[in-house]
């Protein structure tokens, strides 16, 4: 028997843009923004020079610190000879990034793929800043609506009470019940601020847990309403990515297998990689789309479409396209419905504590006025 023969199988040989980038020294991170405008800027430059030429143009130019050290490191690999997939350091670009750029370089089709890859990155910025804008107006409207309530609780309240409290009078129940909630808020709001932070905290802290976060991200996507918005948020970044790295000529099964742990959600990244483990057994993409909790409607149609007619990765843009812009649909709706319904609800309010502080005034002038007639 030969020394070989008891040697165990070596482990399959990973890409070598990870396993230098795995050996590498930590980096800068970067932002969303930062990273997708730095991509368009390597597709424009790579498109007339060679990428080497476009790293050192790029690394010369004016740019924050962490983004410089970027450059400049990613400049220094590429002139000792490594690819572009290897230079980009690992906390700077995501897997999913750097795959895509890795087939575009094997491909042959890097500017191409640089350009696709700065539109996907582009897109996800501008989905997030369209959804952080369509929450932020209504976040503000209760914000200040709430501060006038504590306020006229704390600060208004507490005067007119000491003047109703002395006319002996035997106050209503609603007038009771605001005057006992202004006092609690006068007196006790250190208490209030201190079980506040400190269930925020004890919340934060449960949902860090990743058991605690993977059962909140399935129990989200049951809710009525907001599971389907949350399913279809998603589902955009889902197909937009699935189809950047199809397009880049990565296998299906290697494309799902990166594309799963860039989403947010722990239910679709699981469901992800049991697709991607079914895709590599023989399956085809459109018999395990069911394994997708609460998948939109017209992303399993666009998929099976595109699959059956061979041509998978234009359709799943497509489909990240058309669930965009019915994302900014229901934004504009849930504007349209939220704004009022805040103002009516804190109105509403408002108005028990004004009607709460007039009702002993009435008592008052309607006794004064039956003194007067009985006199």
């Amino acid at each position: 028997m030969t020394a070989h023969a008891h040697q165990r199988p070596s482990a399959p040989a990973q890409p070598l843009w990870k396993r230098s980038l795995r050996a590498a020294p930590s980096a800068p991170r970067m932002s969303a923004q930062a990273r997708a405008t730095l991509i368009r800027q390597m597709a424009t430059l790579v498109a007339v020079m060679p990428i080497s030429d476009a790293i050192a143009t790029l690394a010369r130019q004016p740019a924050n610190p962490a983004q410089k050290a970027i450059l400049q490191r990613t400049n220094r690999a590429l002139q000792s000879g490594s690819s572009l997939a290897a230079a980009l350091p690992a906390s700077a670009f995501p897997e999913d990034i750097r795959a895509t750029i890795a087939a575009g370089e094997a491909s042959g089709r890097l500017p191409l793929l640089l350009s696709r890859l700065a539109d996907t990155l582009e897109a996800d910025v501008a989905l997030r800043s369209k959804l952080l804008a369509a929450l932020a107006y209504p976040l503000l409207l209760l914000v200040v609506a709430l501060g006038v309530i504590l306020a006229m609780l704390i600060f208004v309240v507490p005067g007119i009470a000491e003047q109703l409290t002395a006319s002996g009078q035997t106050l209503p129940l609603l007038t009771r019940l605001v005057l006992g909630v202004s006092a609690a808020l006068k007196n006790w709001w250190w208490l209030l601020m201190l079980l506040l932070a400190v269930s925020a905290g004890a919340g934060l802290w449960w949902v860090r847990q990743p058991a605690n976060h993977d059962r909140l991200d399935h129990r989200l996507l049951t809710l009525p309403l907001a599971g389907n918005w949350i399913a279809t948020v998603i589902a955009v970044r889902w197909s937009r990515l699935l189809a950047t790295m199809l397009t880049a000529g990565l296998p299906l099964a290697e494309a799902l297998t990166i594309t799963a742990p860039t989403l947010g959600n722990a239910a679709w990244r699981e469901a992800t990689m049991r697709m991607a483990r079914q895709v590599r057994s023989g399956a085809s993409l459109s018999a395990s789309l069911s394994l997708l909790p609460r998948p939109p409607a017209l992303l399993l149609s666009l998929t099976q479409s595109g699959e059956a007619a061979g041509r998978l990765a234009p359709l799943l843009e497509s489909a990240a396209q058309s669930l965009d812009r019915q994302l900014q649909d229901r934004s504009r709706t849930f504007l349209a419905l939220a704004e009022p319904l805040i103002i009516v609800m804190l109105g509403a309010i408002v108005a028990l504590i004004i009607l709460a502080v007039l009702l002993p005034i009435l008592q008052l002038n309607t006794l004064a006025g039956a003194g007067v007639g009985a006199s």
